[in-house]
């Protein structure tokens, strides 16, 4: 749909352009020009506010499971408390992940990518 939009967008203003006599193609080029400031500011200003107010997060416990390591991060966003997501790592590239876990759970279930269940032991630091 994107790469119908990207065809004939330029397309359409090539024919209004030709359609249009001389005195209005400096006032075309004005709007058009105008326009494109716009939209590209918009998206600058949107882009920089939600780097403003994005989450923050820091490693809050790491465990070490086999070839394995688990991250639970300590986030806080905008507004609201804090949130505990959870990471499971192999070789450094991220596997899996939870949005939380209970604070007195000591087994962990992560399902990678239609895989098995990997259950961790997180106490024991064993992989199930």
């Amino acid at each position: 749909m994107t790469l119908l939009y990207l065809l004939l967008i330029p397309i359409l203003i090539l024919i209004i352009w030709l359609a249009v006599r001389k005195r209005w193609k400096a006032l075309l080029w004005t709007v058009g020009s105008l326009i494109v400031l716009i939209v590209a500011g918009w998206y600058l200003f949107l882009h920089i506010v939600s780097e403003a107010f994005g989450a923050k997060c820091e490693d809050n416990q790491i465990w070490e499971i086999e070839e394995y390591v688990i991250i639970e991060k300590k986030c806080i966003g905008f507004a609201g408390p804090y949130y505990y997501p959870v990471y499971l790592y192999k070789d450094n590239k991220k596997v899996d992940d939870l949005l939380f876990i209970e604070d007195s759970a000591c087994i962990i279930h992560f399902t990678p990518d239609l895989e098995d269940t990997l259950t961790f032991d997180i106490c024991e630091k064993k992989l199930k």
